[in-house]
């Protein structure tokens, strides 16, 4: 960090809360007063147009992101910015801290508006899960959801109450209750109860400047609410639950040995129709997943795959053949190999040269050829330990009426793991 950087003034980000007028603390009204510029869209300058300031305002920047530019000037004033609700609650304080060394910032706090909503309906704030839907992707939702639980939702035009209402139906929660709490604090504040039913037969008017909190409910059973998603609610290359698809009951043994963590990066190379890489990003929402694969039509599956179950945000289709498909990804912490493509013994060489200690690697293999590939692998690790697991399921089928329980192809599990310098 350069010299000048560590000497440059103060960056005072002060939240504002909710209403038309910002309840500032004392603190807040000294940083008000002795900046030499205020940075705010023209809502947020009116809510402090009362506190006494001799500052220069300007509004945000647009796009967006010129504001670190701004923030970055040489100039040696000092600079109050002006956010909305609570900077640090799905503010900008996040993305401040980011971009900003913490030596430049100091944050005043106010409520935010999901404390102001949770207030209004009478509604525990700790019991609520919050889904920022703003600039993201609506389908985002459905990788979050679960039924008979509380949530506020930040949204956009893209996620009105109508769209809820109707993906809640769709997702097997139409009983499910909604408050639509429009402009907190101000004197036309208005608070609303919805069941997903008068929603969808006459969708409100509803103002801008909203939060939606959501109480779940209905027979459910649509989305997945724990790990194991039936093979039947994959779209495949092959007929329902077939194809070139991890089965259930080996792909929770794989999701076992690689035991995600937020903020993992994964690999997991010949993913296929997706079983795995999908049932990775939905339940580890923190981590972020790199999904290979080659086949055209199993690339379609893998998108559609992607799409149905909502992990469009962590979820990252790569399309091309290890490992040349590698070289552009972020370095893994964590790596599965599904299908090598005849590359079985370069992949492993490779992956694990990129893995960092603590890193695991798991394999899957069919074939006696595969597995003593495998095994002549784990005799040329100098720096890392070696898991075998068998997997051989039996389903039952019926024939002639009778019950049978039909074998499938056992399947061998390897994890090798990177052991750290303590090891």
């Amino acid at each position: 960090m350069s010299q000048s950087a560590l000497h440059r003034p103060l960056l005072h980000v002060i939240s504002l809360g909710v209403g038309e007028r910002a309840l500032l603390s004392a603190a807040a009204q000294e940083a008000l007063l002795r900046a030499d510029l205020i940075i705010g869209s023209e809502r947020q300058l009116q809510t402090v147009a009362s506190y006494p300031s001799q500052s220069r305002t300007t509004p945000l920047p647009s796009p967006f992101s010129d504001l670190l530019e701004l923030l970055n000037s040489d100039s040696e004033q000092e600079i109050a910015l002006l956010a909305s609700g609570d900077a640090l609650f799905f503010g900008v304080g996040n993305w401040l801290n980011r971009n900003l060394p913490a030596s430049r910032l100091r944050f005043y706090p106010q409520i935010s508006s999901v404390q102001a909503a949770c207030h209004e309906v009478g509604l525990d704030e700790h019991d609520m899960q919050v889904i920022s839907l703003h600039g993201r992707p609506f389908a985002s939702l459905r990788a979050q959801l679960r039924n008979r639980r509380r949530y506020a939702l930040l949204t956009d035009q893209h996620s009105h109450p109508q769209a809820i209402a109707r993906a809640l139906q769709t997702w097997g929660m139409q009983d499910s209750t909604l408050w639509v709490c429009e402009q907190l604090g101000y004197p036309e504040q208005r608070i609303r109860e919805f069941s997903v039913a008068q929603l969808l037969a006459s969708p409100p008017d509803v103002h801008a400047l909203h939060v939606t909190l959501l109480q779940t409910a209905g027979p459910g059973g649509v989305l997945p609410e724990f790990p194991g998603i039936a093979d039947p609610d994959f779209h495949t290359d092959g007929e329902p639950g077939k194809g070139m698809l991890s089965k259930r009951e080996v792909r929770l043994c794989i999701l076992s040995l690689l035991q995600p963590c937020a903020d993992d990066i994964g690999w997991d190379v010949g993913a296929g129709c997706g079983g795995v890489a999908v049932e990775w990003a939905r339940w580890n929402p923190r981590g972020q997943v790199y999904a290979i694969e080659r086949h055209e039509e199993r690339l379609r599956q893998l998108h559609t795959n992607r799409e149905h179950f909502g992990v469009v945000r962590n979820l990252h289709i790569v399309a091309g053949r290890a490992p040349d498909a590698l070289a552009d990804l972020p370095r893994p912490n964590v790596v599965f190999i599904g299908g090598s493509d005849g590359a079985m013994d370069m992949l492993l060489h490779h992956c694990w040269e990129l893995l960092p200690p603590g890193g695991r690697l798991v394999v899957s293999a069919v074939t006696e050829d595969s597995k003593g590939r495998l095994l002549q692998f784990q005799t040329q690790l100098q720096d890392g330990d070696a898991e075998w697991t068998q997997i051989a399921v039996s389903r039952g089928e019926t024939l002639a009426g009778q019950l049978l329980m039909r074998p499938q192809l056992p399947v061998t599990l390897v994890k090798f793991s990177k052991r750290t310098s303590s090891s």
